[in-house]
């Protein structure tokens, strides 16, 4: 591991494991993993000028159209939290077409909804939950109908940004230790739904964490507003194998936001090509402004953005699923969720510091960090679920 990275904030919040005497684990623990951004240390010393991101207004406009996206999604999230709490777990959870206990569905909808499936394709409702509204088309449904084993627990990785070496480090552990296997279900919005293609590809996370840096490299150099879509484009089209789309089909979920008329949170489960997995992880990534210079990018007819912002956490076809989070899940104000930086709340960087790195890459060491990090948070966690507990067959298509 690199050398530490920066004097941070702490978290002064509970641990993920209710334990007070876990047992022991052979992972190294996260308390000797400081974050120095102003660290005079050989490794810091020898960064070069390409190795920090570009002090440009291009910055501070990137920094500050995603802020203000992060907070929309946070509101979002926060006022459907409080409405979770105040529905039947029930009317939750109901999904692919089946209606909710005690609401029905407008007219106008359902006029819209049935000259929509007329003229593109068919769409299974999935649930409303006030303003939102989560759908599948029949194909995604089918395809997870298809799957002839699936283990649970599913794991659901958040959006996050360019903080998805976190993800990628949570990933490594859960995969070493049995945790995710060939029949669990993912699910992911924006940087999650990029790890879920990368895990359903069978890459290896250290793979992916380099083709990581490679973009962060790039966008160092060059600049991150306007040109991330492009950029990341080109490393998925390099990294993933020709039958990516054959190993996600009926097993990944990835989320996107459809824009017209209101926020309307699609689930793909089923994808045609490589070039349509791609397509969706890029539209589950889409900030408006920020990876390209436009408010919206079409996917399947759609006018659509980036899947965070009504899906933060979707949900996998598994019995149960656990959400992971790159961000301190209590700060966003967001519940039930099982691997996020609060497992290990000392010494870690700062809300502002992981925001900023979400938003502009930052230097390798800081990467190679939140790898490890990452793969910390997931050994607490596991310490509390242990995988022969946890992990078991489960039937296909039921619901989260």
């Amino acid at each position: 591991m690199t050398s530490p990275l920066s004097n941070s904030v702490i978290f002064h919040r509970p641990s993920c494991n209710p334990n007070p005497n876990p047992p022991s684990t052979s992972f190294r623990h996260p308390q000797n993993l400081k974050f120095r951004p102003n660290s005079t240390s050989k490794h810091h010393n020898n960064a070069t000028a390409s190795d920090q991101p570009p002090q440009s207004e291009k910055r501070s406009f990137a920094v500050a159209t995603g802020e203000l996206f992060l907070g929309i999604a946070s509101r979002i999230i926060k006022s459907r939290n409080a409405m979770d709490r105040r529905l039947d777990s029930v009317e939750k959870v109901r999904m692919f077409g089946e209606e909710l206990s005690g609401k029905t569905e407008s007219e106008f909808w359902k006029r819209f909804r049935r000259r929509k499936e007329v003229v593109t394709e068919e769409i299974t409702e999935v649930v409303e939950d006030g303003d939102v509204v989560w759908e599948q088309r029949l194909k995604d449904v089918e395809a997870e109908r298809g799957r002839k084993a699936v283990s649970s627990p599913g794991f659901s990785f958040s959006a996050a940004g360019l903080l998805f070496p976190y993800h990628l480090g949570v990933a490594k552990f859960l995969i070493e230790n049995g945790y995710i296997k060939d029949t669990t279900p993912l699910a992911g919005s924006s940087a999650g739904a990029i790890v879920c293609a990368v895990v359903a590809s069978g890459a290896s996370m250290e793979e992916a964490l380099e083709a990581t840096k490679v973009l962060a490299q790039d966008c160092r150099s060059r600049g991150t507003a306007f040109r991330l879509g492009a950029v990341l484009r080109d490393v998925l089209e390099q990294f993933l194998p020709d039958d990516a789309h054959i190993r996600s089909n009926g097993r990944v979920r990835v989320a996107v936001t459809q824009i017209l008329w209101r926020p309307r949170g699609l689930l793909v489960d089923q994808f045609d090509s490589r070039e349509d997995l791609i397509n969706a992880v890029i539209t589950s990534s889409f900030i408006p402004g920020y990876l390209a210079p436009r408010p919206a990018v079409l996917f399947r007819n759609r006018l659509c953005i980036d899947g965070g912002l009504t899906l933060f956490m979707p949900p996998t076809s598994a019995a149960q699923t656990v959400r992971v989070c790159a961000f301190p899940a209590s700060g966003l104000g967001l519940e039930d969720i099982g691997i996020s930086p609060d497992c290990n709340p000392e010494n870690r960087a700062s809300p502002r510091e992981l925001f900023n790195w979400a938003l502009e890459p930052a230097a390798d060491s800081v990467l190679d960090n939140l790898y490890e990090l990452g793969y910390m948070d997931a050994a607490v966690w596991a310490a509390s679920n242990p995988v022969e507990d946890l992990v078991q067959e489960d039937n296909p298509m039921v619901s989260s």
